[in-house]
């Protein structure tokens, strides 16, 4: 461990509770057109906080598990392990799906049919880690909705680690974490929970001003063409006295479960006394509904914009009890996404932009064209290069990049450099890279064939995300200049009087943020 760069003001002691904060699918660019609506969370930290403009994912592989795990570790995926949210792995001559976090020899406790999860496949210690190596007193907590962005912003950490079960409606914890559930975590779910998460109807609260900034309401390339406008009730959808269905209503199509995040968050604070005990704490929080309704209905849609304005007043009710509890000053908060994301192809295509999904017949043209390549090369030759040719042929690949290539660094594009930095030869993401190449399709391409939009690729709008820092005596800001996500551990390292490694491929970005 390297040692942290020192305060400049050194009669001022710095945060005691170190905040990472990521909002999953929030495209940089959606702060900026709603802007003029937010009055709570999202209004203090672009009016207060100093806000970089120019904030990329410097990888190819955009997806939630490496975006989290890129966040908090401070190194690019090919160096934490985590390259994609699932991968395939070659075993004895077989290949088999891996999800990242999984570990099977853990369990989730209370759900033992459920796989185990656990930072198992994550090759780096974090932020988290650096914390608590920096002072044993330290307590980390990490929660969301998905086990992979907890998991991912707690790094190899053995904290209080906490994520939302899907039909189970409740936090849950696997055995690597607690051996069993603490007492405030049991009591939260049995009586926080219900007063929390318990809607089955979404109604809208965009004022009637401000719908004109959105697409319409109705749109056929929007969640199934038919339940796409307000109010959406899980009595249209599913059986709405089956507790279950429900609270699968809740977790995939609405905003409340970053309702219940910030809850458990608020209550982790209270209990663990964090940043109140002289140690510096570490808090990460992920909230992730902003993925699901971009997925369902687009990131310009009227329900991604009423997500917002609601994310903004829990966010706003968030950072004042901060104030409360931690005290001002005394907390310092990171907030950035784990990616971006493509608008709905066919809404671009309306406009006239050159925009498409592969369909199922493409899928099938590009394993033909791998398979017909693979099954006539010989034993001795490295099929990779005719790979490469192959799929080049086909209309909606841009590019291909060998194994070799990537790893020999002769870079023929700046994208090949971001596949070098997802690149994992034994963790192998996307159906060329099984015969050792990347294929790039082209821009505003969908590679998924059944969400309405998604992410994954290595252009702007999947990468160009915001980062803002707030608290602590920063002072409000804004930044034109080119910084990327593994720059967000370093830089709260460094602003908590953290020591982190020498090696990282983020930078502390201390010219901005001079304290």
């Amino acid at each position: 461990m390297a040692s942290a760069c020192q305060p400049t003001s050194e009669d001022t002691d710095p945060p005691t509770l170190a905040i990472l904060m990521a909002v999953d699918q929030l495209r940089a660019d959606l702060l900026k057109n709603y802007d003029p609506l937010f009055v709570g969370g999202f209004r203090r930290l672009l009016d207060e906080g100093y806000r970089f403009e120019n904030a990329t994912h410097d990888h190819a592989v955009t997806t939630t598990a490496p975006g989290h795990t890129t966040l908090a570790t401070g190194v690019h995926p090919t160096r934490h392990g985590v390259v994609g949210n699932s991968w395939s792995e070659l075993e004895e001559g077989r290949w088999r799906n891996v999800y990242s976090l999984q570990d099977l020899d853990t369990e989730i406790l209370g759900y033992p049919e459920l796989p185990g999860r656990a930072p198992t496949n994550i090759y780096r210690a974090g932020l988290p880690d650096w914390i608590v190596a920096n002072d044993p007193a330290s307590r980390v907590v990490s929660i969301s909705r998905k086990d992979r962005a907890a998991i991912g912003l707690a790094a190899k950490a053995a904290g209080d680690v906490y994520w939302l079960a899907d039909e189970g409606g409740e936090f849950v914890t696997s055995d690597y974490y607690h051996a069993e559930y603490p007492a405030w975590i049991t009591e939260f779910n049995a009586t926080t929970m219900p007063l929390v998460y318990s809607d089955s109807v979404w109604e809208s609260i965009i004022p009637t001003t401000a719908l004109s900034l959105t697409r319409p309401d109705r749109s056929r390339f929007e969640l199934d063409g038919e339940h796409t406008v307000f109010p959406h009730r899980a009595s249209e959808t599913v059986d709405a006295s089956d507790p279950r269905a429900l609270n699968h209503w809740r977790y995939e199509f609405t905003p409340f479960p970053d309702r219940a995040v910030f809850a458990l968050a608020t209550e982790a604070i209270r209990e663990l006394q964090l940043g109140q005990r002289g140690s510096v704490d570490y808090l990460g929080i992920s909230l992730s509904q902003t993925d699901l309704i971009g997925h369902n209905f687009g990131p310009r849609s009227r329900e991604q914009l009423d997500n917002l304005l609601r994310l903004d007043v829990e966010l706003g009710r968030f950072l004042s009890f901060l104030d409360e509890a931690v005290g001002p000053g005394r907390w310092v908060l990171g907030l950035s996404a784990d990616h971006g994301v493509l608008d709905i192809p066919e809404h671009l295509a309306e406009q006239g932009v050159d925009a498409s999904r592969l369909t199922r017949s493409d899928r099938r043209q590009l394993s033909r064209s791998i398979q017909d390549v693979l099954d006539n090369v010989d034993d001795e030759d490295e099929p990779a290069e005719a790979v490469k040719e192959a799929v080049l042929s086909l209309p909606f690949v841009a590019a291909a990049y060998t194994f070799d290539g990537v790893e020999q660094g002769q870079a023929i594009d700046s994208f090949q450099v971001l596949y070098g930095r997802s690149h994992s030869r034994t963790r192998i993401v996307g159906l060329a890279a099984r015969s050792g190449v990347y294929a790039r399709f082209g821009p505003n391409v969908l590679e998924s064939s059944f969400l309405r939009t998604s992410h994954g690729s290595p252009y702007y709008y999947d990468r160009h995300v915001p980062m803002i820092f707030l608290g602590g005596t920063i002072s409000a800001g804004v930044s034109s200049d080119r910084v990327a996500t593994v720059d967000m551990a370093p830089t709260l390292a460094w602003l908590t009087d953290t020591p982190a490694p020498d090696d990282l491929d983020g930078t502390i970005l201390e010219r901005s943020l001079r304290r």
